[in-house]
């Protein structure tokens, strides 16, 4: 009997909200009794955490009694150059592995980070054979050519040409908006291409508790690069002049030290945490914040906004309100918008952040959809229909 084969850049014991994701999807294909394994890298975060002691290129571990084979590679560097040749080193190993073991699968799903791992798709379409299911949470040439301003130069083409050519040949195709679906349809050509919308859930248990609504506290947890506008929404806060507030960032990417180098009375910001580190210090803190860049709409939906849902979080959206998140957060009343290069708006959203009331009805908000659509039972039910 072959198996099912799930492909992600990061898994467990990397404690990053896309692997744990990955990892907690697959568990649940076990728990309907499906064989399932996982090939995902090395730890990227947690290398104290690697249990390859040998200089071996392949070796294994567990999660929840799920094989998974670790293709070893150095943590995660954030210069862009050194970053790449990691990912093509990581799709190359991937690549000599499953050629290896091709007959011991019947379907891969490979889920879209790094941005080149529409490589793998191709490959294993073109020449293994093997059904593949592609998740794509991220349009990845159109979010660099936005937040580089490359105007649409031979680059970004080829990226997305060989995108959309790994998009249509994939047997299944899942987004995590109806937005992306929408514009994949109208922008890249894939109008005969059934194209299923699956939205994330939080890997981490959803807590029983809620925060505290008097804390005047915004936190941030996630990458900090120039996708995410960290520098822009500080600025502009700062720019307002709001006293009673303070923000807690906590993370790591290219853009941290100048960040950090933003630290002052109202802001705090420290290095990248473990889940449940950041959970017990920061539990208390009733609203998250998800940034990016204005010209981001449907081509990126942070992950991270459902780790903050689980957390019970409010969420302050500082992005474009034609944004995919913004449009979730408007669609269940989950939180506020703010337009990135209006200060008006900001300090119009800083006034309603201080109205207990409204901040109480988000909060019931978040808990009801937390119960009724955001589990782990449902996104399972959808992927596993895919077989």
């Amino acid at each position: 009997m072959k198996k099912i084969l799930f492909h992600s850049l990061t898994i467990p014991p990397d404690n990053v909200s896309t692997g744990m994701l990955v990892a907690e999807i697959a568990d649940g294909f076990k728990e309907l009794g499906v064989d399932v394994e996982i090939l995902a890298s090395s730890p990227q975060y947690n290398i104290e955490n690697s249990k390859n002691l040998t200089s071996d290129k392949y070796y294994t571990s567990s999660y929840k009694d799920i094989n998974i084979t670790h293709i070893s590679s150095a943590s995660r560097s954030f210069n862009k150059v050194t970053r790449f040749f990691q990912w093509i080193m990581f799709h190359y190993q991937t690549i000599k592995f499953l050629s290896k073991n091709k007959k011991n699968y019947s379907h891969i799903f490979i889920f879209s980070y790094p941005p080149t791992m529409n490589l793998v798709v191709i490959y294993i379409k073109k020449f293994l054979k093997i059904k593949v299911t592609y998740s794509c949470w991220e349009l990845y040439p159109e979010i660099a050519n936005k937040t580089l301003k490359t105007n649409s130069g031979i680059l970004f083409y080829i990226f997305k040409k060989i995108d959309t050519y790994a998009m249509k040949l994939a047997d299944n195709l899942v987004v995590n908006s109806s937005e992306l679906k929408a514009f994949l349809i109208n922008n890249r050509g894939l109008i005969d291409k059934d194209i299923k919308s699956i939205y994330h859930f939080s890997p981490y248990e959803i807590s029983n508790e809620n925060p505290n609504l008097d804390k005047k506290t915004i936190l941030y947890a996630g990458n900090m690069g120039k996708p995410q506008n960290i520098k822009r929404f500080i600025d502009t806060f700062n720019s307002i002049e709001e006293k009673n507030w303070k923000l807690k960032f906590f993370g790591a990417g290219e853009e941290f030290d100048s960040i950090k180098d933003l630290e002052s009375d109202q802001l705090n910001v420290f290095e990248h945490l473990p889940r449940n580190e950041l959970y017990d210090k920061t539990k208390e803190i009733p609203v998250g914040l998800i940034s990016l860049d204005k010209e981001i709409t449907v081509e990126g939906f942070p992950g991270k906004t459902f780790d903050y849902l689980s957390m019970n979080k409010i969420l302050l959206c500082f992005a474009n309100s034609d944004s995919a998140v913004s449009k979730f957060i408007e669609k269940y009343e989950l939180g506020f918008t703010i337009d990135p290069y209006d200060e008006t708006s900001m300090k119009k959203i800083f006034d309603k952040l201080n109205d207990q009331s409204l901040l109480l009805k988000y909060q019931k908000n978040i808990n009801n959809l937390n119960k009724n659509i955001l589990n782990k039972s449902k996104v399972v039910e959808d992927y596993y229909s895919l077989i």
